[in-house]
């Protein structure tokens, strides 16, 4: 005769749900970095976008210049519920250091372009022409940079809301984004 076996199915519960809840954890961190992704993306993007607009009566890109890209940049970013970028160009590091010595500039960049102990927060480099060091801090007066290229890179190292994803994969992952765009004009 079989004895009862008393509680097996809430040791087997419990055993289970254990699995469950770190593949939930993990799954809530991955969409978290998807969804920072897409904020990131749209707002590198809209930053370019800002900064090629020619205006054809004036004869002169009146948004090509670190403030205005900025603030396309942290409109799309505040709205996603993203923090606001900062801006890395003030210290002279207009266009971040790649890892494979690209010149484009395009990732892998170094692990000194996402800052310092600086997790969840968004870093903007503005790269004019593909020049480190250019920095433009008013909109120029002419045409003069129509044809060139303008970069609008932003990095961040996304940290995990969960445990589960940092003893996978550690405290943070590298996001980077580059929309490059041509300078508008005629």
């Amino acid at each position: 005769m079989l004895q009862p076996q008393h509680g097996q199915s809430s040791v087997e519960f419990g055993l289970a749900a254990v699995v469950l809840l770190l593949l939930a954890l993990g799954l809530t961190d991955l969409g978290r970095v998807f969804y920072f992704d897409v904020g990131l993306a749209g707002a590198a993007r809209e930053g370019a976008r800002q900064a090629t607009w020619f205006d054809p009566k004036a004869g002169t890109n009146p948004f090509l210049y670190d403030a205005a890209i900025k603030a396309a940049v942290d409109g799309v970013l505040t709205n996603s519920g993203l923090p606001a970028s900062s801006l890395q160009n003030p210290g002279g590091t207009t266009c971040p250091s790649t890892s494979d010595a690209n010149t484009l500039y395009n990732p892998p960049f170094t692990d000194d372009a996402y800052g310092a102990g600086s997790i969840n927060q968004p870093l903007l480099y503005i790269c004019y022409d593909g020049t480190p060091g250019l920095d433009l801090t008013s909109a120029p007066a002419d045409n003069s940079l129509k044809g060139r290229d303008v970069n609008v890179i932003l990095v961040m190292s996304f940290g995990f809301a969960t445990g589960f994803m940092q003893g996978v994969l550690g405290n943070s992952i590298h996001l980077a984004v580059n929309t490059h765009m041509i300078i508008g004009g005629f």
